[in-house]
């Protein structure tokens, strides 16, 4: 459960596409998370799915074997295989710092791929790793959503972190 406090501060620190300068981002925000569609109840999925149907992967890979979240992403998007190399990862949380590690790796395999985080604040723990994140390396454009936590790895990019209202 989201405590309705942190949301709220969040809401003001977060920008809509108004506030955002990046072509790229500007991109993601108007035709991708602001599209009217429902996927789901779940905010977090929710966002999954519209960053799936905007970015079109052709392989995603789901840390830890999300079986639902699988049939309701093969549901919507028939043709998204389940095979390396992987354009996505969907990760449900971050527990521990080797999740950092082995995403570093992704990046450097995959410098064009793309990582969805669901629920980066659901525990303290988890908002502690998400900064970490923000500030590594190889995460380039790092995008908070509330809900969710995006990262990208393009090196033709500078590095900006985005908090984005949904």
């Amino acid at each position: 459960m989201h405590n309705p406090f942190y949301y709220i501060k969040f809401w003001f620190k977060a920008n809509n596409q108004h506030g955002i300068h990046s072509p790229f981002m500007y991109n993601f925000v108007t035709k991708g998370l602001y599209i009217k569609h429902r996927y789901s109840r779940s905010s977090s999925l929710n966002t999954f799915i519209k960053c799936v149907e905007y970015f079109k992967p052709k392989s995603i890979d789901f840390e830890g074997g999300n079986e639902f979240l699988r049939y309701k992403v093969k549901n919507e998007f028939p043709s998204i295989s389940y095979k390396a190399p992987y354009d996505m990862k969907y990760y449900n949380s971050l527990v521990s710092e080797s999740q950092i590690s082995a995403m570093a790796t992704y990046a450097k395999q995959q410098p064009n791929g793309i990582i969805f985080i669901a629920d980066i604040r659901t525990k303290s723990t988890s908002k502690e790793l998400w900064n970490k994140l923000i500030l590594a390396n190889f995460a380039v454009v790092t995008v908070d959503m509330y809900y969710g936590g995006l990262l990208f790895f393009h090196s033709t990019q500078a590095k900006e972190h985005f908090k984005i209202r949904i």
